[in-house]
């Protein structure tokens, strides 16, 4: 079994199908399968189990998967050192990033000036699927998080935003408690912002109607230009969306950055860490 055989039952795993699987890895599903059968005739005891095409571990494969994890994290550091000792500095920086998506286009941008050979990867951030070669995770939560490894950035205020030509957009302030008969979009389930947005409902004294769950932030904002519906959202720099201030409960959001400790840190994400402490203070002092 070689570290490609690995990389593959972890990405079976993270896409939970054979079909999704395949597009992801480039191959066919028979040749998934002929994997799957000759890794776990290897280790001799079947590792997941199979619904059609869907396939989820087994208590065998929940122990196997963490083995599988932990020697690709110690061979991608021990490429990434080995590459710097030799000169050929990594100029990637690979992130997962969940509701704090809009902050980090003009973070990137910034870096870029002073590090213009630098590129970047950006994925979505989904429970248990970052990757195990994501340098850095940005997440939001409502309250401090202390944590060793969860570094935080910045507080930002949230705003009710809408469509201009929503009848709350020419008011000075809103109270969230009296919005409970309006239509809310939420962010997926998946998204830091989902339990953000609904944490202040509930405290409005409300549970808003949960049909109306987006799973992509483009068309989130889209219906909201559109006016079919309203959200909770940190500042953006949209002239297509009105941003009311909320005036009976303080809502905010707290952005924080995690570091993943088990890959090797190069020279690049040691200084890219340090850009995204200042580049949040100075937006927080400037704000």
């Amino acid at each position: 079994m070689n570290i490609q055989t690995l990389r593959t039952f972890i990405a079976i795993n993270r896409y939970g199908t054979l079909t999704e699987a395949a597009r992801y890895l480039n191959l066919t599903q028979s040749a998934l399968s002929r994997t799957v059968r000759q890794i776990e005739e290897e280790i001799g005891a079947p590792l997941f189990i199979h619904h059609g095409n869907r396939l989820t571990l087994n208590r065998s494969g929940v122990k196997f998967l963490g083995m599988a994890e932990d020697i690709i994290c110690r061979y991608d550091s021990s490429v990434r050192e080995i590459k710097e000792d030799n000169s050929l500095f990594d100029r990637s920086i690979i992130m997962s990033v969940s509701s704090a998506g809009l902050s980090i286009p003009p973070l990137i941008h910034g870096f870029r000036k002073l590090h213009p050979e630098t590129w970047f990867s950006m994925r979505s951030h989904e429970k248990e699927k970052a990757g195990t070669d994501v340098q850095f995770t940005f997440f939001c939560s409502i309250s401090r998080i202390d944590e060793p490894d969860a570094v935080f950035l910045a507080e930002e205020q949230l705003y009710l935003t809408a469509s201009p030509s929503n009848p709350l957009a020419k008011l000075p302030s809103v109270a969230l408690s009296e919005l409970s008969s309006k239509r809310f979009l939420f962010a997926d389930f998946d998204n830091d912002m989902h339990s953000i947005q609904m944490h202040y409902c509930r405290l409005a004294g409300f549970a808003p109607d949960m049909d109306n769950v987006v799973d992509k932030q483009v068309i989130m904002l889209m219906l909201l230009e559109l006016d079919e519906g309203i959200t909770l959202l940190p500042r953006m720099d949209n002239p297509k969306l009105a941003q009311i201030p909320i005036r009976d409960i303080p809502c905010t959001r707290m952005i924080y950055m995690r570091k993943n400790t088990h890959i090797y840190e190069t020279q690049l994400a040691r200084e890219f860490e340090r850009y995204c402490i200042d580049y949040f203070r100075s937006r927080t002092q400037r704000s």
